[in-house]
């Protein structure tokens, strides 16, 4: 997707902006099969979705002793199957517990960005469908941008509520 190589893409999941709908897992699902976005209700009555966070430094990448466990040109983290012999030690690197055993091909398997969505020049499923816009992807000084202008009026919301509620 990113003819050059200094240009990284990332996804980033704004928890602020999430609904909790689930139309990122069941997206994923569609097209995977089996859903690499999973969205859990926590104790607190909140819906998070967790996925690979495709991390800069990966564990997991580190932690591959066949270096199956990879990374494409655009940054997305992915696992070369053929290279797999099954071993999770990625999953017990991955500070998420992301990684999971696939228990047909005895390999590893995780997100990897909606890859082939990618190649044809398309964003991942999850972000794509998101109704609340909650899952941000795109080239990564484009999405900290954007999320640093969220965080600015977030908290410009926080402080009005503040001041108009401490002046009644």
């Amino acid at each position: 997707m990113s003819p050059d190589p200094a240009i990284k893409y990332l996804r980033v999941i704004d928890l602020g902006k999430c609904i909790g709908c689930g139309a990122c897992e069941a997206a994923c699902e569609f097209i995977h099969e089996k859903p690499y976005i999973v969205v859990y209700r926590t104790s607190i009555g909140l819906d998070i979705p967790v996925s690979c966070m495709h991390c800069a430094k990966a564990p997991c990448i580190e932690a591959c002793p066949t270096g199956a466990m990879t990374r494409d040109n655009s940054g997305a983290v992915y696992i070369e199957q053929s290279k797999c012999i099954g071993c999770l030690a990625c999953l017990y690197a991955c500070p998420f517990g992301i990684p999971e055993l696939d228990r047909a091909t005895k390999t590893a398997t995780k997100c990897n960005l909606c890859m082939e969505l990618r190649k044809e020049g398309l964003e991942p499923a999850c972000s794509a469908i998101c109704p609340a816009q909650a899952i941000l992807f795109g080239e990564d000084a484009q999405v900290f941008q954007l999320a640093k202008k969220r965080t600015a009026e977030s908290m410009a919301r926080a402080r009005f509520e503040f001041e108009f509620h401490s002046s009644k």
